[in-house]
């Protein structure tokens, strides 16, 4: 048993798991298992040597990561559902939609123009949009915003 290296990757993976709870992301938080893990090899003789224990580390926590990136973060296993992260959809701010202000590169369609908003709106004026349905609206005309895509604005013709 080698219990000096043993105990050095344990408080690693404490380190970096705290760390995770400190710089959220639930990124770090699996080389925090992944050095865990090496502490335990290192703990039952497994591994011999340092580097040896920095090689399974990394391979470990890249596959860790890997896993969660490409499939455990959007399996229906319920251990996995709790480990998500609760968050709204930043992406739609309904405080924007029923602005107006008007077209100053023409939309056509899904092909972006450029709106500017009559208010400045986050410290922008001038937004990415794109026709609510496919219309064209030419520079100059009145616009409002009826939602969002991402970060470009969803806009329709004012009608007088």
């Amino acid at each position: 048993m080698d219990f000096s290296n043993s105990l050095i990757w344990l408080i690693l993976g404490i380190i970096f798991i705290a760390i995770e709870a400190i710089i959220p992301g639930f990124i770090i938080f699996w080389f925090g298992i992944g050095a865990i893990f090496t502490s335990f090899l290192f703990y039952l003789s497994i591994i011999k040597t340092q580097e040896t224990g920095w090689l399974i580390f990394f391979l470990l926590s890249l596959t860790l990561l890997s896993l969660w990136n490409f499939y455990f973060k959007n399996s229906n296993i319920k251990f996995f559902k709790i480990l998500r992260k609760k968050t709204s959809d930043d992406s739609y701010d309904p405080t924007l939609i029923g602005l107006r202000g008007v077209c100053i590169s023409s939309i056509s369609g899904n092909i972006p123009g450029r709106v500017k908003l009559y208010q400045i709106y986050h410290g922008i004026k001038e937004w990415d949009a794109i026709s609510e349905s496919n219309e064209f609206i030419d520079k100059g005309e009145e616009i409002e915003v009826v939602s969002l895509k991402g970060i470009k604005l969803i806009v329709k013709k004012v009608t007088k």
